[in-house]
């Protein structure tokens, strides 16, 4: 790696200037960060770049309110979908112990420990975050001149924010037992270190340091329709966070469908597994939004980061701002068969001559209540 050059084009005022946008906020890290201290602990940027994304997709509608009524006001960080998507995320994929070797076998079965270990070390004064991907990854700047990124661009817009250093390792590994692996998240962000041990790779973390570099690439070829600015309502988050509301969105769906992942590939291999999975992150993002949000999830209370098991209801069914924002009524004799009349014309009954049913229906087949008969 270049490094001299790195010192070249890297300033120190670069550095001093992103801890002054931190600090043109009231608002600190630690103020910040409501997910630091519940049942779901999480570090500020990981926490901060989601709360990004639920902000732009389901933003308060304060608008609503004299049309459609109070419960129609609220978005989705009233609900605390960030929680959502980062449990949902942190649970993406089962890695089986017994299915990691420490190298890559000639079968091509098993998965090489080196797919789920990496650390990136941000915290040099005198390197960038774009430096410490390319360390990352082992390429320099010219290759990313081969890649036909422009370098000066992304070190220009990459940040990933409070991150200092992020490490992600194998907790305690034994290929030769069989069972779920555990994994230890270090990140070290505004001199406070989060350390985690979960189940599962930490996939949630992971993405919001491939956001960021989807962010700066986006910006650097002028996708943009806002020029990016610190956000004080997100002090921890990085690149990501820093685009307008509708241009998050934008750049999101360049993973889906503007060729940035074949342009990054070789910067976000070492982070990621499989870098085309973020294609499906980004659907997922989308409709996770909506299970979360038209749910009941909200009023698990404190309990909502709990695995599906161990949730309890903590609201009264009818508060629920879900619930009252659909008028469900909640869990009743018949609602589940009888959702579709809920749409004025939506949907018809068949007739029953027409339909083709078998004689011994049981279980779930049989409704009862609808009409006093079965």
């Amino acid at each position: 790696m270049d490094r001299n050059s790195s010192v070249t084009r890297r300033t120190v005022m670069k550095g001093i200037g992103g801890i002054a946008a931190l600090s043109m906020s009231n608002a600190t890290i630690a103020d910040a960060q409501a997910a630091l201290t519940d049942p779901l602990p999480s570090d500020p940027h990981t926490a901060d770049t989601y709360r990004a994304i639920v902000d732009a997709i389901i933003p308060r509608t304060p608008q609503l309110e004299a049309e459609l009524g109070p419960e129609h006001v609220p978005g989705g960080l009233d609900a605390e979908l960030e929680k959502f998507l980062i449990w949902d995320f942190n649970h993406f994929q089962e890695i089986r112990s017994e299915m990691v070797t420490e190298k890559l076998d000639g079968s091509g079965v098993g998965m090489p420990r080196a797919m789920f270990e990496f650390s990136l070390d941000t915290g040099g004064l005198l390197s960038s975050d774009l430096d410490a991907v390319l360390d990352l990854a082992d390429l320099s700047l010219l290759d990313l001149l081969d890649l036909g990124l422009d370098a000066d661009a992304l070190e220009d817009y990459l940040t990933f924010g409070a991150v200092e250093s992020f490490d992600v390792s194998f907790a305690d590994l034994d290929t030769e037992r069989e069972g779920v692996a555990e994994f230890e998240l270090t990140v070290e962000a505004d001199g406070e270190v989060y350390h985690q041990v979960l189940q599962n790779y930490p996939y949630a973390p992971v993405f919001t340091l491939a956001f960021d570099l989807v962010a700066a690439e986006f910006l650097a070829t002028g996708q943009n329709h806002e020029p990016p600015a610190a956000n004080e309502k997100f002090p921890g988050g990085g690149t990501f966070t820093r685009l307008a509301p509708q241009d998050r969105l934008r750049c999101l769906w360049t993973i889906v469908d503007g060729g940035v992942l074949d342009a990054l590939d070789d910067l976000l291999s070492p982070m990621i597994p499989d870098v085309g999975i973020l294609k499906f992150v980004v659907m997922a993002v989308n409709g996770l939004h909506g299970f979360g949000y038209y749910t009941e999830w909200s009023g698990y209370g404190s309990t909502k980061t709990a695995t599906p098991n161990d949730r309890v209801m903590e609201v009264s069914e009818g508060e629920v701002q879900s619930r009252q924002q659909t008028d469900y009524p909640g869990p009743a004799p018949g609602y589940a068969a009888n959702w579709r009349h809920a749409v004025p014309g939506g949907f018809k009954d068949p007739k029953a001559k027409n339909l083709n049913l078998p004689d011994d229906l049981a279980g779930d087949d049989v409704i009862d209540g609808l009409g006093g008969d079965n």
